[in-house]
């Protein structure tokens, strides 16, 4: 048989498991009459959610309302990011509903809105840890629509905006831990497990840097210092411990200071087993006088905003610390060699000028 008439065959056959489906599901569903499309999820108050449980397979994230916030708790009680929080509530809340499939229990399975069998759920509790109501979201058509209930219902409904739902820990923490303008860093400090220590450092408002103390002799900057002396310009997280619950074994004996021009100074240790990197961070104002600093009437316009700048940069040290106080963060490899990277590393040697050999002049 030729591939031709095989082809042929094979969409007839893709046809008529098609239209079975469509004529099983159009049987089965229950009457109805044209309708406006409109919300899934009506009525709900953010307020009263309590607890949100969201789950894909074997997967799950319970986020739990602490105060006017949620945490993860997976993840120790770590602070869920805000952002997150409300777009979740937001795509859902944002579910249409275009058209009633069915409302018999016994076609859950094959439209994959079964708790075993969905893509997704997402449930809001109260602070009972009663379920005030929820989605669970099935099986996608060609035409990008998909197939949802409510938790509470059998009713299978047709729906429009529905957003995939982001089912990992991680996705609900702002990883970014330290992030510092490459401009503001005066001076980086590298200390290695031996205790073997070296600094970058650069003029203010520049981006020149040089080896402190000067280079060895025939020995230059490799391209792999810029790397190092910019390495906080932003440092993201792959996963975060309670200090207590991180891996044994962990020996913070590497160092890596970075010096800022507003007087900010970011210190962060790291450990090293297992082929992983931990990292304890912290953050000191080094200016002295600048906690006694306040605003006078007198002040001029150019001190008013020296005085504000001072002011704003204790203002994120002591937000750093009070993020990073008692946590233990995974860092990722390549970010890593960054912050660890040893001064022979740093360094190559400088290019030789090669003489060029003396002709050979006749003798006289």
């Amino acid at each position: 048989m030729s591939s031709r008439k095989l082809s042929i065959l094979a969409s007839i056959a893709a046809i008529a498991v098609i239209a079975a489906v469509a004529v099983h599901y159009i049987t089965n569903r229950p009457a109805q009459t044209p309708q406006s499309r409109t919300y899934l999820i009506q009525g709900l108050d953010p307020d009263k959610v309590a607890r949100i449980v969201i789950r894909e397979n074997d997967k799950s994230v319970n986020l739990q309302r602490r105060g006017a916030t949620f945490v993860v708790s997976e993840k120790d009680d770590y602070p869920a990011t805000t952002q997150r929080i409300n777009e979740l509530f937001t795509e859902v809340l944002d579910i249409k509903t275009k058209e009633l499939i069915t409302d018999k229990p016994e076609n859950h399975t094959d439209l994959e809105v079964t708790e075993e069998k969905a893509q997704a759920i997402v449930k809001f509790l109260n602070s009972d840890a009663n379920t005030i109501t929820g989605v669970i979201i099935g099986k996608r058509t060609e035409g990008d629509d998909t197939c949802v209930r409510l938790v509470d219902s059998s009713r299978v409904y047709l729906c429009e905006n529905v957003p995939l739902i982001r089912t990992s820990t991680m996705d609900y923490i702002n990883q970014q831990l330290i992030s510092a303008e490459r401009r503001d860093i005066i001076r980086i400090t590298v200390t290695d497990a031996n205790g073997i220590t070296y600094s970058l450092e650069s003029e203010p408002n520049s981006s020149e840097i040089k080896l402190a103390g000067g280079l060895p002799e025939g020995k230059k900057l490799s391209p792999h210092s810029t790397s190092v002396f910019s390495a906080l310009t932003s440092v993201q997280f792959d996963d975060v411990f309670k200090a207590g619950s991180e891996p044994d074994n962990l020996t913070f004996n590497r160092t890596y200071i970075c010096r800022l021009n507003d007087s900010t100074e970011y210190i962060v240790k790291l450990a090293k087993t297992n082929g992983k990197t931990y990292a304890i961070c912290s953050a000191i104002f080094t200016d002295k006088d600048g906690a006694n600093i306040a605003i006078k009437q007198k002040d001029s316009q150019e001190e008013l905003e020296r005085k504000e700048a001072i002011l704003l940069a204790i203002e994120a040290v002591d937000k750093l610390n009070a993020k990073c106080k008692d946590w233990v963060y995974e860092l990722p490899s390549w970010k890593v060699k960054n912050l660890t990277m040893p001064l022979d590393e740093i360094l190559e040697n400088t290019e030789k000028k090669e003489q060029a050999d003396e002709p050979n002049l006749p003798k006289t």
